[in-house]
């Protein structure tokens, strides 16, 4: 099994949480965030089409990082509730709009990774042997 380099593990992390941020937290209005899944979900298929890519994009990351299977699962459940609660015609894409879950599951899978990073679950590029060219 190949071990990730620390700077990939952070790699992982800042894209996962860019996701997050851009689904669910582009605009903050009082307790209510506002991102691009928000704003899609309201355009039938389009919001499901990017919910699922967005989901998708944060479960295979989280695997890249070896995230534990319950906390992927968890995130898994959340995003793919928040995608199904779309099919309800009107209804179903206000509620999306109050159902952060990508938010939620980029910050579930992120504080994974933090704590693989702060245990030293990632190696560092001396200890993986590789040497920088002018060293």
């Amino acid at each position: 099994m190949v071990s990730l380099l620390k700077s990939d593990l952070q790699s992982i992390r800042d894209s996962v949480a860019l996701v997050g941020r851009l689904s669910d937290g582009l605009v903050r209005l009082g307790p209510l965030h506002l991102g691009l899944d928000g704003v899609l979900s309201w355009i039938p298929g389009l919001g499901e089409l990017y919910s699922g890519a967005a989901a998708g994009f944060i479960i295979v990351q989280g695997v890249r990082a070896r995230v534990p299977l319950a906390t992927l699962v968890l995130a898994a459940a959340l995003m793919g509730g928040r995608t199904l609660i779309t099919a309800i015609p009107l209804a179903g894409a206000a509620a999306a709009d109050l159902l952060t879950a990508h938010r939620w599951s980029a910050r579930l899978i992120v504080a994974a990774i933090d704590r693989r990073i702060a245990a030293g679950g990632g190696k560092t590029a001396r200890a993986s042997g590789w040497r920088p060219a002018f060293a």
